[in-house]
């Protein structure tokens, strides 16, 4: 039998799970040809960890093999460390090169194409989930595992904060790694842009600091380049910022009035101060037919540092293209307003696409990005077909591309497309979503630039390298070569070794 190498088998793997077929134990040591590791060195393994090794046919394997888009939830490894601490991350490394078992790094399990589950071993960092202020220089201590939720409840009490997510599940390790952004970036910057220090543990089991100072070229790459790329992040320490109130705003239109309303938002983002943030949204409903015949909703969400009357002012062009069918517009203190905000979406089985917008959308921009809203197919997933443009500038544009590894500096939107679907849509349902967002995508393609966003990672995308990190891929590419020269944290859309 021909020997498969990691990657090709990495590649393998990568296009039979976007297929949604099943990756078991068994084609993983087919794909290997090598016989799989006995189960006394598994449990030699378990022996090794201060945390747990869970294993199929344990109680909580079942709950804790699931990836959060479900869509991958045919995916069962073999085994998943539970780290206990950066010690547990370095044996279960250790452990998997001795039996050339693949791995995935996993912190909160969200990535968009399934890229933190494989059917050989699961090195979950969740359980290093602390998060604590330092008052000497405010800065914060934030394990690998800590969640969205876990990062603003340390912050709170202490009046700072971070750019972080609107997801409560969103592990903060993907999210920064990858840029990060949220309802504060445009004032405060991006995840990444607050990071200061980062800890890894590499291939090799070397356990290494990264900072401005210190390896600097591995810090460059970690603030941008992507999740799961260098070696497995067991601790960061950011910046912050004070905050205290802040206005909010919720609005609604008329499906009608589209076509009058989003322009009308763009322009108020293209004038902005940095203190705004936006989300413009379209989408259909899901759930059944009887949803799905009702027309598409129109939305605009967001959060200002300042006053709600300057707030209603900054707002005035689309309030005035058409009367609303929802409007709050409010003071809020930071943190109500980030529980107002906090949402878990997508949600259960979905695929999502993404596109930057660098100069400002056409009428015609705005009447194919409707047109294609209203196509979608349908499926039983309540929150349906989606297309949502969140607004960038700001300090997430201040900062040049070749400063850090994200290389998204320059535009106006960022655009991202979803469609949703569950266990009991049929296969007809789910292709049919499927060839809709394609399809809007490419559609779209006259009106956005050729670049996506890497924390949005899709296993569909074409020419991916360029599009998430541009004139800053030979650059990771070096880093990669000489910090994981192996190619042992490899995935279908992992920075290459090559050069």
């Amino acid at each position: 039998m021909r020997l498969m190498t990691r990657r090709q088998f990495a590649l393998r793997t990568g296009q039979l799970v976007g297929a949604a077929a099943v990756t078991s134990q068994l084609e993983w040591l087919a794909a290997c040809g090598k016989a799989a590791p006995k189960q006394a060195q598994w449990r030699a393994l378990a022996r090794r960890l201060r945390g747990s090794l869970v294993l199929p046919g344990d109680e909580s394997y079942a709950r804790l093999r699931l990836p959060f888009n479900r869509r991958y939830a045919s995916v069962h490894p073999s085994g998943i460390a539970m780290c206990a601490g950066q010690s547990d991350v370095r044996q279960a490394l250790e452990w998997s090169q001795e039996h050339d078992v693949p791995i995935a790094a996993r912190s909160g399990g969200h990535s968009y194409a399934g890229y933190s589950t494989t059917p050989g071993l699961v090195i979950d960092v969740s359980r290093l989930n602390t998060v604590q202020v330092n008052e000497a220089d405010g800065t914060i201590s934030v394990g690998g595992g800590a969640r969205n939720t876990d990062v603003y409840d340390g912050l709170q009490p202490h009046n700072v904060a971070i750019s972080a997510g609107r997801c409560p599940s969103v592990g903060i390790s993907g999210l920064a790694l990858g840029g990060g952004f949220g309802f504060s970036s445009r004032k405060l910057g991006l995840t990444s842009d607050h990071l200061l220090e980062t800890r890894l543990v590499l291939a090799s089991g070397k356990r290494v600091t990264c900072s401005a100072r210190e390896n600097s070229d591995l810090f460059w790459a970690c603030r941008g380049g992507g999740g799961g790329n260098f070696g497995i992040n067991t601790a960061f320490r950011f910046a912050t910022h004070p905050v205290g109130r802040v206005s909010i705003y919720d609005l609604a239109w008329d499906w009608r009035d589209a076509s009058e309303v989003a322009p009308a938002l763009q322009t108020v983002l293209l004038h902005a101060p940095d203190e705004l943030s936006m989300r413009l949204g379209m989408g259909k409903a899901g759930g059944g037919p009887q949803a799905h015949r009702a027309p598409p909703k129109m939305t605009a969400l967001g959060q200002y540092f300042g006053p709600p009357d300057a707030l209603t002012e900054l707002l005035r062009p689309a309030l005035r293209a058409a009367p609303t069918t929802k409007r709050l517009i409010a003071a809020r203190t930071f943190w109500q307003a980030k529980d107002y905000f906090f949402h878990t979406t997508p949600r259960d089985q979905f695929m999502e696409k993404s596109s930057y917008i660098i100069k400002p959308l056409s009428d015609r921009g705005f009447q194919t990005m409707m047109r294609w809203v209203e196509r979608w197919p349908g499926s039983l997933n309540e929150d349906g077909g989606s297309m949502a443009l969140f607004g960038w500038g700001g300090a997430i544009n201040r900062v040049p591309a070749p400063e850090t590894a994200f290389v998204h500096r320059d535009a106006i939107f960022l655009m991202a497309y979803a469609t949703e679907w569950t266990e009991r849509d049929t296969r007809a349902s789910v292709a049919a979503g499927l060839d809709w967002i394609e399809g809007f995508f490419a559609a779209m393609k006259p009106h956005v630039a050729a670049r996506s966003y890497q924390n949005f990672i899709d296993s569909r995308l074409p020419n991916w390298e360029s599009a998430y990190y541009g004139q800053n891929l030979e650059r990771l590419i070096q880093v990669k070569r000489r910090f994981d020269p192996g190619d042992r944290f490899h995935f279908a859309q992992s920075i290459p070794t090559r050069g």
